[in-house]
């Protein structure tokens, strides 16, 4: 390899192929097909770094893949708009096809779908680590393992849960980040959706919009979601923290996030 051309060469194929991606120690294979190269190399990664914030990724949305929001800064992110589009195109293509009865043609459609939606997934996930990294934050998610068989859901959830590569996105983050040395954790998810992010009240939830029965906020649904998952880990590391002054034990800042991070379910890769 040469990474002053940024070229790797083949040697036994005569073969000389030029690479975009980030910096790596050794090239430990390389499989050929027709069409591409599959390289897998040695990726030195990053320390995992101590968040100064915390942005709250919702992924139980509707009309968006994920919606993240940053309670220290106010930003709210929502991505991946058009993949409730992209679904109803696909979804009507295939019911045309099953009509007609071009049922070879259904694998296709179906393919090209999982690539859209691939695609789009590593677009959404580049941008929340890039987020992060740039904020000096950890991305929180709610845990949602086993929410298939406990949660009651509506159509538009359902749909976002099974048919949208659900947790391909959760994947994508995940390995992004331990390169770029993003924390990723997670929270419980009860009631992230129904609290509200100004008082933390039980509020109402009707569609898309929520509402504060006592201080009156009125929000998206997903951005104030977003907002609570946030705020439940923030809230954790300031819990902690109190709790170790009034203890008397008067420690950094870096070392108290470490001690209450260490608490925390993170992903295994």
């Amino acid at each position: 390899m040469d990474r002053d051309t940024r070229t790797i060469r083949v040697v036994p194929l005569k073969l000389t192929l030029n690479y975009q991606f980030p910096e790596f120690e050794k090239v430990n294979q390389i499989e050929i097909d027709a069409e591409y190269a599959y390289v897998s190399c040695t990726v030195v990664e990053e320390p995992e770094m101590i968040p100064r914030q915390f942005i709250g990724v919702d992924r139980n949305t509707t009309g968006h893949v994920a919606v993240a929001a940053n309670p220290d800064t106010g930003k709210i992110e929502k991505l991946g708009k058009k993949a409730l589009h992209t679904h109803r195109k696909y979804s009507a293509i295939r019911k045309r096809l099953q009509k007609q009865g071009e049922f070879r043609k259904l694998k296709a459609i179906n393919d090209r779908e999982s690539r859209i939606v691939k695609d789009l997934n590593h677009k959404i996930s580049r941008k929340l680590v890039d987020m992060a990294k740039d904020q000096d934050a950890a991305l929180v998610f709610e845990d949602l393992n086993g929410i298939r068989k406990t949660r009651k859901q509506n159509r538009s959830f359902k749909y976002a849960l099974h048919s949208w590569s659900f947790y391909q996105l959760q994947q994508f983050v995940e390995y992004k980040a331990k390169l770029l040395g993003v924390p990723v954790l997670y929270i419980d998810p009860a009631y992230t959706s129904q609290d509200c992010s100004w008082c933390g009240v039980r509020g109402q939830r009707r569609g898309k919009e929520f509402k504060c029965p006592v201080c009156g906020h009125v929000d998206h649904a997903d951005v104030n979601a977003a907002f609570n998952i946030a705020l439940r880990q923030k809230g954790m590391v300031d819990r902690v923290q109190k709790e170790m002054y009034t203890m008397g034990a008067l420690i950094p800042h870096d070392a108290m996030l470490e001690e209450c991070l260490s608490n925390v379910r993170t992903p295994r890769l």
